[in-house]
């Protein structure tokens, strides 16, 4: 996988795991009451699974791809 595959699905997985817990966050922080969202732990249920799958996908990237290394250019 190139450098800039990998930074790219990266930032896409950490980007979904921060707005999950931010989330979550204003969910029990806050104790929001969504009139179109009555089920709070199930939507708090469905944001947990979406991080998990963010997660598990930054680490099978890492398990099969390796941790990023620094591109080397030669000059």
């Amino acid at each position: 996988m190139n450098l800039k595959l990998r930074n790219t699905l990266e930032a896409r997985y950490r980007a979904e795991i921060e707005d999950a817990k931010y989330k979550i966050r204003c969910y029990s922080e806050h104790e929001l009451a969504i009139p179109e969202h009555p089920d709070i732990t199930g939507e708090v249920d469905k944001l947990l699974e979406l991080l998990s799958n963010a997660e598990e996908k930054m680490a099978v990237m890492e398990l099969h791809y390796g941790k990023i290394k620094a591109e080397q250019q030669i000059l």
